[in-house]
């Protein structure tokens, strides 16, 4: 059974071989093999399984819903400049005449 209850002021270099309390809190306790905690774990019941230590799930993002700005009028319309009216006018009379 666990030699101690998990003392998050004890050195890893204090701590002896052995199961200790789980440091993440998803089980009982977890092996401590001398140099770090391994992915042996135990259930208050006896069971014995296995969690990599340290894996936390990724927390849920939080998002917070910002109404968009309205969409503005432009100050001017756009305008064509004379000269590309007159373009357009000498095309459109080039390609009725080839039509014809």
């Amino acid at each position: 059974m666990p030699t101690d209850d998990f003392d998050p002021l004890m050195g890893d270099a204090a701590r002896q071989v052995g199961w200790h309390a789980d440091p993440f809190g998803r089980h009982s306790h977890r092996w401590w093999n001398g140099t770090g905690w391994s992915e042996k774990v135990r259930t208050e019941r006896g069971g014995r399984g296995i969690d990599p230590p340290g894996i936390d799930f990724a927390p849920m993002a939080v998002t917070t819903s910002v109404p968009a700005e309205p969409i503005e009028d432009a100050l001017l319309p756009i305008r064509r400049g004379p000269i590309a009216d007159k373009i357009a006018v000498f095309v459109a009379c080039i390609v009725f005449l080839a039509l014809v």
